[in-house]
């Protein structure tokens, strides 16, 4: 058997700053008294250096013009982390839920968000006990809010990412997204810029294995590098599936593996010729998978144990058994503030439940019972 408490005293900074959150830190240290030792000098109150705190400057409204037109963003515009948690009672950890929170910059607290979108979450509970529940961070999603009491992204980051740009012999943070027409924005804290060079009709944005890749309205996927130049990747999807409708595709990671998914509309968006932003309901969706070797997009039947959380600010996957209620081969998305979720075929063909039409039990992962 292990003795733990033997472990060579320089590993233990090294186990210690690879934990997900302040309390796997509190019981890493609590195991023995080296392991105590080994964090007394973390910092309490930030105990990750190896995750950036950003902090920036305000947009200022003369900085906001792209092409020939002023999105008139509040000068009070910062950016938002939002982190998504698995909760488990530490007495049950084999099932869990979900919950999203992001930090009110005036209080310093904790804010819950509806998972699926970043508006607030309405809840009875005043706090979360750390001894009875497990709390482990499972994705994070950034967004440039217009102010700091809304919770509406500015027009030229609809998705954003948060990337190292590389500025002389140093590198710094910024952020990169898609605006709401299709452009990619940088902003470095200072200055808001449209990349002009990189076309527009961009869908989605992802960091991936350290690697920034955008999405286009042909499901080609593009890299970008810290020198903010951009490269083809791959092949794009077959336009008959895409409908050359760039707003329906995003990025999603599963199992290390990057995927595209396809909404498609009830209404073509091939035969509207007005009103670029009318909004179709889901019919449902499509998923492909990248083949690197091939170079092509190949598409997928089923995601097996795998479900597929499609939020406002990101998407990403997780295994269906480890929540309560959710699906597995599904994908889960809001629509029109309702939270909903498709199933992929299996055999009785594909189908949308909606939280509003049906039992509570499939979305019980949403809404923690302890709230």
């Amino acid at each position: 058997m292990v003795d733990w408490s033997n472990l060579p005293e320089e590993l233990l900074p090294l186990i210690a700053a690879r934990l997900f959150s302040v309390v796997e830190l509190k019981r890493f240290s609590s195991i023995c008294n080296s392991w105590q030792y080994s964090v007394l000098g973390v910092n309490k109150t930030y105990p990750f250096p190896s995750r950036p705190i950003i902090h920036f400057n305000p947009i200022a409204p003369s900085e906001t013009i792209l092409h020939n037109h002023v999105y008139c963003c509040d000068p009070g515009a910062f950016l938002s982390r939002a982190a998504f948690f698995r909760v488990t009672l530490s007495s049950s950890p084999t099932k869990g839920w979900m919950i999203k929170s992001d930090v009110d910059i005036n209080s310093g607290r904790f804010r819950l968000l509806n998972p699926l979108s970043r508006f607030p979450l309405r809840h009875s509970s005043e706090g979360l006990d750390l001894l009875e529940f497990t709390v482990s961070e499972i994705r994070e999603a950034y967004a440039v809010l217009q102010d700091a009491k809304g919770r509406i992204t500015t027009p030229g980051f609809q998705k954003s990412v948060l990337v190292k740009v590389k500025e002389g012999e140093d590198h710094h943070h910024g952020v990169l997204g898609i605006g709401r027409e299709g452009h990619i924005n940088y902003w470095d804290g200072n200055v808001l810029k449209e990349l002009k060079e990189m076309g527009d009709h961009f869908s989605d944005i992802i960091v991936h294995k350290g690697v920034t890749y955008v999405l286009d309205s042909k499901g080609i996927v593009w890299c970008i590098n810290s020198d903010l130049e951009i490269s083809r990747y791959v092949t794009s999807l077959n336009e008959n599936i895409t409908n050359g409708c760039w707003i329906h595709l995003r990025f999603v990671e599963c199992c290390g593996e990057l995927y595209a998914v396809e909404r498609i509309p009830k209404e073509n968006p091939r035969k509207r010729k007005s009103n670029l932003f009318h909004y179709s309901k889901t019919a449902g969706f499509k998923v492909y998978k990248m083949d690197e070797e091939l170079g092509k997009w190949i598409e997928v039947k089923t995601l097996g144990d795998n479900a597929f959380v499609m939020a406002t600010d990101t998407c990403f996957s997780v295994l269906a058994h480890e929540f309560y209620g959710c699906l597995p081969n599904s994908i889960y998305f809001i629509e029109e503030l309702w939270p909903k979720v498709f199933q992929l075929d299996n055999g009785n063909g594909s189908s949308i439940t909606s939280k509003s039409e049906s039992s509570e039990s499939s979305f019980q992962m949403f809404f923690p019972s302890f709230l």
